[in-house]
Protein backbone atom coordinates (compact mmCIF):
# COMPACT_ATOMS: atom_id res chain seq x y z
CA UNK A 1 0.00 0.00 0.00
CA UNK A 2 1.11 3.48 -1.30
CA UNK A 3 2.30 6.14 2.42
CA UNK A 4 0.11 8.27 2.56
CA UNK A 5 2.08 11.29 4.53
CA UNK A 6 1.36 13.37 7.44
CA UNK A 7 2.49 16.97 8.06
CA UNK A 8 5.57 16.05 10.32
CA UNK A 9 7.34 18.93 9.80
CA UNK A 10 5.41 21.44 12.06
CA UNK A 11 7.13 24.31 9.51
CA UNK A 12 3.44 25.24 7.83
CA UNK A 13 1.17 23.64 9.85
CA UNK A 14 -1.35 25.37 7.84
CA UNK A 15 -0.22 24.62 4.68
CA UNK A 16 -1.53 21.12 4.48
CA UNK A 17 -5.00 21.85 4.93
CA UNK A 18 -4.15 24.44 2.81
CA UNK A 19 -3.45 21.99 -0.14
CA UNK A 20 -6.12 19.97 0.96
CA UNK A 21 -9.05 22.47 0.89
CA UNK A 22 -8.09 23.71 -2.28
CA UNK A 23 -7.68 20.51 -4.05
CA UNK A 24 -11.62 19.66 -3.11
CA UNK A 25 -13.00 22.60 -4.52
CA UNK A 26 -10.98 21.78 -8.03
CA UNK A 27 -11.61 18.45 -7.93
CA UNK A 28 -15.12 18.44 -7.96
CA UNK A 29 -15.46 21.05 -10.01
CA UNK A 30 -13.27 20.39 -12.49
CA UNK A 31 -12.57 16.87 -12.03
CA UNK A 32 -9.70 15.19 -11.24
CA UNK A 33 -8.27 14.68 -14.14
CA UNK A 34 -8.35 18.14 -15.27
CA UNK A 35 -7.21 19.54 -12.55
CA UNK A 36 -2.91 19.67 -12.56
CA UNK A 37 -0.91 19.82 -9.58
CA UNK A 38 0.15 23.51 -10.98
CA UNK A 39 -3.31 24.43 -10.45
CA UNK A 40 -3.57 23.58 -7.06
CA UNK A 41 -0.53 25.19 -6.06
CA UNK A 42 -1.35 28.51 -7.79
CA UNK A 43 -4.64 28.77 -5.87
CA UNK A 44 -3.66 27.56 -2.89
CA UNK A 45 -0.44 30.02 -2.92
CA UNK A 46 2.18 27.85 -2.43
CA UNK A 47 4.99 26.06 -4.23
CA UNK A 48 5.42 23.17 -6.39
CA UNK A 49 7.85 21.90 -3.85
CA UNK A 50 5.44 22.17 -0.59
CA UNK A 51 2.74 20.35 -2.88
CA UNK A 52 5.10 17.42 -2.79
CA UNK A 53 6.71 17.85 0.32
CA UNK A 54 3.33 16.31 1.72
CA UNK A 55 2.34 14.91 -1.33
CA UNK A 56 4.82 12.94 -3.74
CA UNK A 57 2.19 12.81 -6.45
CA UNK A 58 -1.61 13.95 -7.49
CA UNK A 59 -2.82 10.73 -6.82
CA UNK A 60 -1.55 10.31 -3.24
CA UNK A 61 -3.06 13.92 -2.78
CA UNK A 62 -6.30 12.66 -4.10
CA UNK A 63 -6.57 9.68 -1.40
CA UNK A 64 -5.25 11.74 0.99
CA UNK A 65 -8.32 13.96 0.52
CA UNK A 66 -10.62 11.33 0.22
CA UNK A 67 -9.61 9.37 3.10
CA UNK A 68 -9.54 13.05 5.34
CA UNK A 69 -13.06 13.14 4.27
CA UNK A 70 -14.20 9.69 5.51
CA UNK A 71 -12.66 9.75 8.28
CA UNK A 72 -14.34 13.01 9.35
CA UNK A 73 -17.70 12.08 8.27
CA UNK A 74 -17.07 8.82 10.30
CA UNK A 75 -16.09 10.77 13.79
CA UNK A 76 -19.74 12.85 13.12
CA UNK A 77 -21.67 10.27 12.15
CA UNK A 78 -20.21 8.56 15.11
CA UNK A 79 -21.37 11.41 17.51
CA UNK A 80 -25.13 10.84 16.63
CA UNK A 81 -24.16 7.23 17.99
CA UNK A 82 -25.76 6.06 21.53
CA UNK A 83 -24.25 2.44 22.44
CA UNK A 84 -27.29 2.44 25.06
CA UNK A 85 -30.18 2.62 22.95
CA UNK A 86 -31.14 -0.99 20.67
CA UNK A 87 -29.46 -1.59 17.32
CA UNK A 88 -32.74 -0.19 15.03
CA UNK A 89 -32.45 3.41 17.25
CA UNK A 90 -28.93 3.30 16.82
CA UNK A 91 -28.75 3.12 13.23
CA UNK A 92 -31.50 5.91 12.91
CA UNK A 93 -28.98 7.97 15.02
CA UNK A 94 -26.11 7.54 12.46
CA UNK A 95 -27.99 8.08 9.35
CA UNK A 96 -29.02 11.04 10.66
CA UNK A 97 -25.67 11.82 11.24
CA UNK A 98 -24.82 11.43 7.64
CA UNK A 99 -27.54 14.01 6.45
CA UNK A 100 -26.46 16.04 8.81
CA UNK A 101 -22.47 15.95 7.92
CA UNK A 102 -23.91 15.91 4.29
CA UNK A 103 -25.62 19.37 4.50
CA UNK A 104 -23.54 21.00 6.55
CA UNK A 105 -20.65 20.46 4.55
CA UNK A 106 -21.87 20.17 0.45
CA UNK A 107 -19.00 20.27 -1.04
CA UNK A 108 -17.57 17.57 0.56
CA UNK A 109 -20.79 15.67 -0.09
CA UNK A 110 -19.91 16.34 -3.94
CA UNK A 111 -16.60 14.79 -3.25
CA UNK A 112 -17.62 11.87 -2.01
CA UNK A 113 -20.90 10.90 -4.15
CA UNK A 114 -18.43 11.79 -7.25
CA UNK A 115 -15.62 9.73 -6.69
CA UNK A 116 -16.44 7.31 -4.18
CA UNK A 117 -16.12 4.33 -6.77
CA UNK A 118 -13.11 6.11 -8.78
CA UNK A 119 -10.76 4.12 -10.01
CA UNK A 120 -7.93 6.51 -9.35
CA UNK A 121 -8.54 5.11 -5.46
CA UNK A 122 -6.49 1.90 -4.88
CA UNK A 123 -8.76 -0.91 -2.93
CA UNK A 124 -6.36 -0.52 0.05
CA UNK A 125 -7.50 2.74 0.82
CA UNK A 126 -10.86 2.66 -0.43
CA UNK A 127 -10.30 -0.62 2.32
CA UNK A 128 -8.72 1.38 5.35
CA UNK A 129 -11.56 4.58 4.62
CA UNK A 130 -14.10 1.68 4.66
CA UNK A 131 -12.54 0.10 8.25
CA UNK A 132 -13.56 3.74 9.89
CA UNK A 133 -17.14 2.61 9.99
CA UNK A 134 -16.78 -0.69 11.15
CA UNK A 135 -18.77 -0.07 14.34
CA UNK A 136 -21.62 0.21 11.73
CA UNK A 137 -21.54 -2.99 10.57
CA UNK A 138 -21.95 -4.35 14.22
CA UNK A 139 -24.89 -2.49 14.88
CA UNK A 140 -26.05 -3.67 11.57
CA UNK A 141 -25.26 -7.40 11.90
CA UNK A 142 -26.94 -7.27 15.78
CA UNK A 143 -30.06 -5.80 13.92
CA UNK A 144 -30.02 -8.86 11.94
CA UNK A 145 -29.15 -11.63 14.84
CA UNK A 146 -32.30 -9.63 16.41
CA UNK A 147 -35.00 -9.65 13.33
CA UNK A 148 -35.00 -6.18 13.18
CA UNK A 149 -33.65 -6.36 9.98
CA UNK A 150 -34.32 -8.89 7.13
CA UNK A 151 -31.01 -11.64 7.13
CA UNK A 152 -29.78 -10.37 3.42
CA UNK A 153 -25.97 -9.12 2.67
CA UNK A 154 -24.39 -6.13 4.19
CA UNK A 155 -23.35 -4.94 0.84
CA UNK A 156 -27.13 -4.63 0.16
CA UNK A 157 -28.00 -2.59 3.03
CA UNK A 158 -24.87 -0.42 2.71
CA UNK A 159 -26.02 0.55 -1.14
CA UNK A 160 -29.86 0.77 -0.59
CA UNK A 161 -29.46 2.51 2.23
CA UNK A 162 -26.90 5.12 1.05
CA UNK A 163 -28.72 5.69 -2.24
CA UNK A 164 -31.85 6.67 -0.71
CA UNK A 165 -29.53 9.48 2.23
CA UNK A 166 -27.77 10.87 -0.81
CA UNK A 167 -31.12 11.57 -2.49
CA UNK A 168 -32.31 13.09 0.81
CA UNK A 169 -29.31 15.25 1.47
CA UNK A 170 -29.17 16.89 -2.22
CA UNK A 171 -32.93 16.91 -1.89
CA UNK A 172 -32.40 18.97 1.45
CA UNK A 173 -29.83 21.28 -0.64
CA UNK A 174 -31.64 21.73 -3.33
CA UNK A 175 -34.68 23.30 -1.66
CA UNK A 176 -37.88 22.35 -4.14
CA UNK A 177 -40.40 19.97 -2.36
CA UNK A 178 -41.47 22.46 0.09
CA UNK A 179 -40.70 20.10 2.85
CA UNK A 180 -38.45 20.63 5.63
CA UNK A 181 -35.50 18.84 6.28
CA UNK A 182 -36.64 17.28 9.46
CA UNK A 183 -39.54 15.97 7.24
CA UNK A 184 -37.51 14.85 4.19
CA UNK A 185 -35.36 13.12 7.02
CA UNK A 186 -38.10 11.14 8.41
CA UNK A 187 -39.40 9.96 5.12
CA UNK A 188 -35.87 8.81 4.37
CA UNK A 189 -35.76 6.80 7.14
CA UNK A 190 -39.26 5.48 7.16
CA UNK A 191 -38.12 4.38 3.45
CA UNK A 192 -35.30 2.75 4.79
CA UNK A 193 -37.10 0.68 7.17
CA UNK A 194 -39.64 -0.24 5.32
CA UNK A 195 -37.68 -1.67 2.58
CA UNK A 196 -35.69 -3.76 4.91
CA UNK A 197 -37.68 -4.48 8.13
CA UNK A 198 -38.16 -8.59 8.94
CA UNK A 199 -41.25 -9.91 8.74
CA UNK A 200 -40.82 -11.04 12.43
CA UNK A 201 -40.62 -7.31 13.69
Amino acid sequence: MRSIPEDTTGSSPGNREKILNTALHLFTTQGFHATPTSQICKEAGISTGTLFHYFPDKNTLFESLYLTIKREMAEVIRSHDDQNLEPRTRLEGCFQGFVTWGVSNPEKFLFVEQFCHSPSISEAVKTEAHAEFSWMTQIAEEAIHEGKLRDLPLEFYSVMVFQILFGVIKLINIGITGLSSKELIRSGLDLIWDQSKSEES
